[in-house]
């Protein structure tokens, strides 16, 4: 008799569930057997989900991983920031730790700024241009990814963690974009495992999948994952461990890993890779005061051994990595030096366009809605020599550039609350450097150091609102959930003293600055 509500439950609920499955497996590649599949599956994940959604949130905001059973293939952090907002919000009164509101007050604003921004520009250039829904524009998903943005920012801040939970979660969350790399595994690998790009997004597998046509590969093949797998230990590192971290002889794990992941950047054949990592080095060699100390000469070393390599041998590289030098006044082969010229000349034809149009734009934004009759004419232009390239990724909206990518959609109230997002986000990064708990102290370095390098790479060598605004605000929520909120300078305890002297009977005052907080 025990075993006899086993037995129901078998029947009653194990055995529907396996015949429902079976009959959405039956044809994975429809649209309905994904959602139902991944109905299935968020229904047997809810308890998980509900346990650690932060955490999940976290780990997947620099993730390439899509949620391939909705309409459209979001991204996951887009699912994962709306249930970790529910879940959060729901065990608000339950639960006394997530009574504790991480968030301030100018970046709040500034967020909910940005998205009445985006709403009203949505609103005012022909709604949302959902094309899977039958929209006859499309360009929607770029709005959701704006609004899911600051969606993911409350969700972040709405719960605080643990030191040692921001240790781990801190450089786990930079080392998650490493998974960029699983599709071009997937598409090495051959058509058997062509079923991976359902979760891993193709965008990075372009130039393999083009290698054979040198039209559209230009003549050099650019493994793009790569780039984000080389960055992500790069990152993971420098957060856990800090450049001089890195370059301590006595960890020499540490610095053969980096010069790995750093090989991995310019094999994706990309120079903006490249400045991007120079620029972070840089910033967070003085952040650290690195130039005080013997590490100044070490580095030195290290630069002038390598340039003297690659001066040598920079003709007999790989196509990819020569591409990603070819910026520096050295020898590479003319096919990556061309094709990176192209490269640039087209983005610098679009940007000349483009400015002219910041008048037209400057009070409401142009928006993200693209009339796919226009694309079509428009890459049958291009195709049959008409166009530059360039014409193309000015009507899709990829500009390459990153006060353009915000000037342009969303005019000068965008611009104005993209800065004042920015300037936000400093304040709380410094102040949490500065003030914040000492164990946290390199994490936080790293996050204030990221973050003023990538935003100078934003202004000046390429940015894209959509995908740099949740960067951004998962930067600012993450560092705002691991240091409980923003901290402050500590305010000085007053001491009395008596003096017992008859020259000054009066007491003596003594300012002593109170302990850091903890």
């Amino acid at each position: 008799m025990s075993s006899l509500p086993k037995a129901l439950l078998i029947f009653v609920f194990v055995i529907p569930l396996a015949i429902l499955m079976g009959f959405f497996l039956a044809d994975p590649t429809d649209s309905t057997s994904l959602i139902g599949v991944g109905l299935f599956l968020f229904l047997l994940l809810t308890p998980i989900l509900i346990r650690f959604h932060h955490s999940a949130l976290i780990v997947s905001a620099t993730a390439f991983i899509n949620a391939f059973f909705l309409p459209g293939r979001p991204e996951m952090w887009m699912l994962l920031a709306g249930i970790s907002l529910v879940v959060s919000v729901a065990s608000w009164p339950l639960d006394r730790e997530s009574r504790l509101y991480c968030g301030i007050r100018s970046l709040d604003l500034a967020v909910i700024f940005l998205v009445l921004v985006v709403l009203f520009t949505m609103r005012a250039t022909g709604g949302t241009g959902f094309n899977i829904m039958g929209a006859q524009v499309f360009g929607g998903r770029r709005y959701v990814t704006m609004l899911a943005a600051a969606v993911g920012y409350f969700a972040l801040v709405l719960h605080p963690l643990s030191v040692e939970k921001a240790k781990t979660l801190g450089a786990a969350f930079w080392a998650m974009s490493g998974t960029a790399i699983l599709g071009n595994v997937a598409f090495a690998l051959g058509p058997n495992f062509y079923f991976f790009f359902y979760l891993f997004p193709v965008e990075f597998v372009l130039s393999q999948a083009n290698a054979e046509d040198i039209t559209l590969s230009g003549g050099v093949v650019r493994l793009s994952g790569l780039a984000p797998l080389g960055f992500g230990v790069v990152y993971w590192l420098m957060a856990r461990f800090g450049l001089a971290g890195i370059m301590d002889l006595r960890k020499s794990w540490r610095f053969i890993l980096s010069l790995a992941a750093i090989i991995a950047i310019m094999m994706a054949g990309f120079r903006s890779n490249i400045i991007l990592l120079a620029i972070l080095i840089i910033v967070l060699f003085f952040l650290e005061k690195l130039h005080r100390t013997f590490y100044a000469g070490l580095i030195t070393t290290v630069l002038l051994v390598f340039s003297v390599l690659i001066i040598g041998f920079s003709d007999r590289l790989p196509m990819t990595i020569q591409r990603s030098l070819s910026f520096l006044p050295i020898k590479v082969n003319s096919v990556a030096k061309a094709d990176a010229e192209g490269s640039l000349q087209w983005r610098l034809d679009m940007w000349k366009v483009v400015v002219r149009d910041i008048p037209e734009y400057f009070w409401i934004g142009k928006g993200f809605s693209i009339n796919p009759t226009d694309m079509y004419f428009t890459k049958e232009a291009l195709r049959r020599g008409f166009y530059s390239p360039s014409e193309a990724a000015r009507l899709a909206g990829d500009y390459h550039n990153g006060p353009l990518s915000i000037m342009i959609p969303f005019g000068i109230f965008g611009a104005v609350g993209f800065i004042w997002f920015l300037v936000s986000i400093y304040a709380v990064l410094k102040n949490n450097y500065r003030y914040g708990s000492h164990e946290l102290k390199t994490i936080n370095r790293f996050f204030l150091g990221f973050f003023i390098a990538r935003v100078f790479f934003f202004v000046f060598f390429f940015g894209a609102a959509t995908s740099d605004f949740w960067l951004f605000a998962s930067v600012a929520g993450l560092n705002l959930s691991m240091n409980r909120g923003m901290a402050t300078k500590p305010a000085a305890i007053h001491i009395e003293q008596v003096n017992v002297t008859e020259k000054n009977p009066e007491p003596a005052r003594i300012d002593i600055p109170s302990p850091m907080p903890i």
